[in-house]
């Protein structure tokens, strides 16, 4: 291959080596540019330069600025205000809504969910400051990651980033988004959303159950589960349709009630894994043979001093052996001491066993209360085996079966 602007023949002598020569100089040259560009944003990022490209909703960029677009941020003021007090729409009701009032993304089609999701936990929105959202790791390959939120840069500026929404509605937002995610962390699988998803199975369809909400008018909302054949066919072909969650939640309530009967053995197995009560024989022992040793120590101190006067040993001898025996006397009062505190401890520790054991005792009663968890824990399967007489087969943890009736 002939290079014209460079003059390099690959089949010469030369040619392949200063093809290879140029390439590395190449390659340095855009790894130094990575730097100084990523030693550029850290420098915007200290004097709190508004980074990014210009395509956020509601804003324009000029000269390291956010200027507020008036007809984008009135989208994004009904976005905030009707998902943070309608507490029936969800982020896919509200695309909908957005859709019929007439508004579309910059392509023309429905504002996505995720879009509507961003732009809700979107800090600057209240008007803060936010960078270091990413950075790139490798200038070869360009490979961008995402930082979690705890290293991102926020702080409160209005001047560079002027509020759209007020705190207090952008909180309230905010507070909605991460009730109904069941959880601080957005990308939570939905399975583990609720104590029975997963875990209802029809065995007629041959598939799942799915949650759903009925709203009415003149009473408290009502939560079923249905059969998915049902849910998506809506052929009622499959008796009963669906289960109401409050009468499956007593139905396992009755289940889980019939194990209090072993909440003595199952309090005494916990308790043991937490408390050795056999230590106490053992520190007994040993401070008896602490006492007797230091007994034995003194005497020696005290025939010491009677050999020293009998000329036995010179005054230097006496003094190193004396040091001896008070180092050693030293070491077992301090022992000592220390098994002094730990039956001080363990005083307190057999007090503080007694609450726990009460404590222990306490959660072993399945209540409306903590039936949820008992549920999460314990819980394989619900299968609803016959659905002309509505035989439930519920299948714990641990493969045990009982047959219900709904």
């Amino acid at each position: 291959m002939y290079f014209l602007s460079d003059n390099i023949i690959t089949a010469s002598n030369d040619g392949e080596l200063r093809l290879t020569i140029m390439s590395s100089m190449a390659q340095d040259e855009v790894r130094k540019i990575s730097e100084r560009t990523k030693f550029g944003f850290k420098r915007a990022l200290e004097k709190g330069v508004v980074l990014g490209t210009d395509n956020i909703w509601g804003y324009k960029k000029d000269k390291g600025k956010l200027i507020i677009d008036e007809d984008e941020a009135n989208l994004i003021r009904i976005i905030f205000n009707t998902y943070a007090n309608d507490k029936k729409i969800g982020l896919k009701k509200l695309s909908t809504k957005l859709q019929k009032i007439g508004y579309y993304n910059r392509n023309g089609n429905p504002i996505h969910q995720n879009t509507l999701k961003n732009i809700i936990k979107n800090p600057k929105y209240k008007g803060y400051y936010t960078g270091g959202l990413s950075n790139v790791v490798d200038y070869r390959s360009k490979k961008r990651n995402f930082n979690p939120q705890s290293k991102w840069k926020i702080y409160k500026d209005f001047e560079k980033v002027p509020p759209i929404v007020s705190e207090e509605l952008w909180e309230k937002a905010n507070q909605k988004l991460l009730s109904r995610s069941k959880s601080s962390n957005m990308y939570q699988k939905h399975q583990s959303i609720y104590p029975l998803s997963c875990k209802l199975y029809c065995e007629k369809h041959k598939c799942g159950f799915v949650r759903k909400v009925r709203h009415y008018k003149n009473k408290k909302d009502e939560i079923y589960w249905y059969c998915g054949n049902f849910h998506n066919t809506g052929k009622k072909d499959c008796a009963p349709a669906c289960f109401k969650e409050n009468d499956l939640y007593n139905l396992l309530l009755s289940v889980f009630k019939t194990f209090e009967i072993y909440q003595e053995d199952i309090c005494n197995e916990l308790f043991s894994f937490y408390n050795d009560l056999s230590l106490s024989e053992k520190n007994k022992n040993e401070e008896v043979n602490l006492k007797n040793e230091l007994k034995l120590l003194e005497t020696k101190k005290d025939k010491l001093l009677d050999l020293a006067l009998d000329g036995f040993f010179s005054k230097k001898d006496l003094q190193n052996k004396d040091l001896a025996l008070k180092a050693q006397i030293e070491q077992i009062n301090n022992k000592l001491k220390d098994i002094e505190i730990y039956k001080i401890n363990f005083e307190n520790q057999k007090q503080h066993s007694v609450l726990l054991k009460k404590h222990i005792m306490k959660e072993l009663f399945v209540t409306q209360n903590n039936l949820k968890n008992y549920i999460e824990e314990l819980l394989d399967k619900i299968i609803v085996v016959d659905n002309n007489n509505l035989e439930l087969k519920i299948i714990l943890v641990g493969g045990k079966q009982i047959h219900k009736y709904y």
